[in-house]
């Protein structure tokens, strides 16, 4: 029997538990952290499906790792999922697919890693957006012992590479000294006016920049009533680039002209950084050219990776600078963006299970591979040094 032929039949005995899962999460739809109905379905799945279950992984409420151990030496093949929904949108992402299409590709190779050693990680991770579940769960040791980490998200194209942004939002908060502005204005330390002179400076910087990054900026805190100075006022910067080194030599510049705006005005100044960076994503590829033959096995046609699919942030990003791994895109319905109702809708239709099915048929496919040949795998670790030797 053909390598495909096995995987679709193991596939197949558990389609409906699989399909079962997305509706499940698909129609309780919860946000960052906050995914309790979610993992435990994902959870109780991967117990029936003879996984060692744990819950709470990286400190995480919301975290699942399901291992299947051959007991004989091999690589570890993670399988990543996702499952929480988008503010106000429900699954308009489409994460209600990701677990289910992790998971039925880990359990398709079950046999194969019995013949040839190794194990099966399934990774549930919680909060991508906007909470970096992943990076949490990196900083906790949750993909030490990984040798490779694939994960397929659903977009309006078949696309096998990736292309995301470094992105780190900075608070700017500026204290002076409250006056009354009519009558002793002479007393008070404007904190105000460094948040307008740094937001007008980095205006200018933008042109300065152009093909290193984005630096954006909004006044959070501009004072309490226009007749007292404000003591206090601050600003959110967001910078982005596509390079994690530019991204952070921005990042500097910010806190250099912060600083003097302070100086110049006789105020104090803090930096902070208000939520955890998304790095860029660093595509391994060998798992591409191996996920690109496995989708094109299943009948998939792939598109190059265009700017029209939307440029985003991810946590994968992270993940693919510290593990090989690589994040590619499922076709559910052509021509619908992303975090759209419409989206949403397709999600959660049978178009929504025809792109599980393909995923996962394909994320098996490329799995088969590394366990069959053991030099691809030695591939995959030379690619991810080389790739670190280039950016760092």
């Amino acid at each position: 029997m053909e390598q495909k032929e096995r995987i679709l039949q193991r596939m197949k005995s558990i389609s409906d538990k699989l399909f079962a899962l997305s509706d499940a999460i698909f129609q309780n739809p919860e946000y960052c952290f906050q995914e309790h109905k979610a993992v435990a379905a994902v959870a109780a799945l991967l117990n029936d499906l003879g996984f060692s279950v744990e819950t709470g992984v990286g400190g995480l409420d919301t975290a699942v790792r399901g291992v299947y151990d051959s007991g004989r030496p091999g690589p570890n093949l993670a399988f990543l999922g996702e499952y929480d929904a988008v503010p106000g949108m429900g699954h308009a992402c489409g994460h209600n697919l990701m677990t289910p299409i992790a998971i039925g590709a880990a359990y398709a190779l079950m046999p194969l890693v019995d013949e040839c050693g190794g194990k099966l990680t399934v990774l549930g991770c919680p909060a991508e957006e906007g909470g970096g579940g992943k990076i949490h769960m990196l900083q906790a040791g949750a993909f030490h012992g990984i040798d490779a980490a694939m994960l397929i998200h659903p977009a309006n194209e078949t696309v096998v590479n990736d292309l995301s942004y470094s992105s780190t939002s900075l608070l700017v908060e500026f204290f002076g000294k409250k006056a009354h502005a009519v009558t002793w204005p002479e007393e008070g330390i404007n904190a105000l006016a460094p948040v307008l002179q740094l937001l007008q400076t980095l205006a200018l910087l933008q042109p300065q920049i152009a093909g290193k990054g984005w630096v954006l900026g909004v006044v959070r805190d501009g004072g309490e009533t226009p007749v007292m100075v404000p003591e206090h006022a601050s600003a959110e910067i967001l910078v982005r680039s596509f390079s994690m080194k530019d991204k952070w030599a921005l990042v500097e510049r910010v806190k250099t002209m912060a600083e003097a705006a302070a100086q110049m005005t006789g105020t104090r100044v803090e930096v902070h950084t208000l939520r955890d960076s998304y790095e860029d994503i660093r595509n391994n590829p060998v798992l591409e050219e191996l996920l690109g033959e496995g989708l094109q096995a299943m009948g998939e046609t792939i598109r190059p990776r265009r700017r029209e699919l939307g440029i985003g942030t991810t946590d994968m990003g992270n993940v693919t600078h510290e593990v090989p791994g690589l994040q590619s895109y499922i076709q559910v319905v052509p021509f619908l963006r992303g975090h759209t109702p419409e989206f949403e809708k397709a999600c959660g239709s049978p178009d929504g299970r025809h792109a599980l099915w393909q995923a996962a048929g394909a994320e098996a496919l490329a799995g088969a591979q590394l366990f069959l040949h053991p030099e691809k795998m030695e591939q995959v670790k030379q690619a991810f040094l080389a790739m670190k030797a280039k950016y760092e």
